[in-house]
């Protein structure tokens, strides 16, 4: 069941990758997952933003399929989709908003998990779609943290950054970055500020809600 759905949701995002909204003054979360906040539109390519739309009826036939049900229980992941706006897009086709039409820009644990040319392009769609003075936040595992964990021996812990055991690709990790890494990455992109931060720290609004995962975080702002 789960890959005729991944499937038929392929197809759709193919059908749909030129597709542009046509709003201004947004505040966008890539790769959004469930991690969600009031007022911003979340763009995923995931069964949750495919099927937010859908009633709930079939929500909760999903929900055994989602992934979603080792996090959630069923009453919070159908409220998460039915009171936030979801997009379902894959950003591989770049992002679907006119140039210089958002606000602010959020990222979490996505970035990693393309191939990084893929990344490279992203986050110069991300600077076309930004507006002048627009901030941008990604979060991703710190490759520092990381090689921190090897080198106190906890190697096991180390190598979850590097592998996984689940079948599921979207869980794969592509890429590592360190501020260094992703600092070049984002001044090729054509972002010349470009700030290190702390949890739940910076210029972008909700990051109380949007910011994980503190401790293997790396957390980065760009202004363009």
């Amino acid at each position: 069941m789960a890959r005729l759905i991944d499937k038929i949701i392929t197809v759709f995002a193919k059908l749909k990758k030129n597709r542009v909204i046509k709003q201004t003054d947004i505040k966008l979360n890539l790769g959004a997952g469930l991690q969600v906040a009031k007022n911003w539109i979340n763009i995923d390519g995931s069964y949750n933003a495919f099927f937010s739309h859908f009633p709930v009826f079939f929500l909760k036939k999903i929900y055994t399929f989602s992934g979603a049900n080792k996090y959630y229980s069923k009453n919070e992941y159908i409220k998460i989709l039915k009171e936030n706006t979801f997009i379902h897009h894959d950003l591989k086709y770049g992002i679907p908003v006119k140039d210089n039409s958002c606000d602010f820009i959020f990222s979490s644990h996505f970035l990693e998990h393309l191939p990084h040319s893929d990344a490279a392009y992203l986050l110069k769609e991300m600077f076309r779609c930004i507006k002048k003075n627009g901030v941008v936040r990604i979060a991703v595992p710190n490759l520092e943290y990381a090689v921190n964990l090897y080198q106190k021996g906890e190697k096991e812990n180390f190598l979850k950054f590097f592998f996984t055991e689940t079948a599921n690709l979207y869980e794969h990790h592509h890429y590592m970055y360190d501020f260094e890494i992703i600092e070049n990455m984002l001044k090729k992109a054509g972002f010349r500020k470009i700030y290190k931060r702390n949890y739940q720290q910076g210029l972008v609004p909700d990051i109380e809600i949007l910011d994980n995962r503190p401790e293997e975080t790396l957390f980065i702002e760009a202004v363009k």
